[in-house]
């Protein structure tokens, strides 16, 4: 076992014998919970909502509005217009 100390921040180091065992890289992202007097830190990975293909479509489709300037109301009116585009 290894000790490690809650810095100022509420940040810890993870012991690199750890790190180098699971295969963690920098920017990992954690689920965190505590069981019992447990705190558990679970590797996750996240998949982005978009491809970078449809990202760059919607960037596409941004651009193209904001060039013909339309201004649309929220509700009833926005839905018709999503509706409208988006065949």
């Amino acid at each position: 076992m290894t000790i490690t100390k809650l810095k100022a921040k509420n940040q810890l180091t993870i012991p690199q014998e750890i790190v180098k065992r699971l295969h963690l890289r920098p920017d990992e992202l954690f689920a965190v919970d505590v069981e019992e007097n447990y705190i558990k830190l679970i590797p996750v990975e996240i998949e982005p909502r978009y491809t970078s293909e449809e990202l760059t479509a919607i960037d596409n489709l941004v651009s193209q509005e904001k060039s013909e300037g339309k201004s649309i109301k929220p509700g009833k009116e926005f839905s018709r217009y999503i509706k409208k585009i988006s065949k």
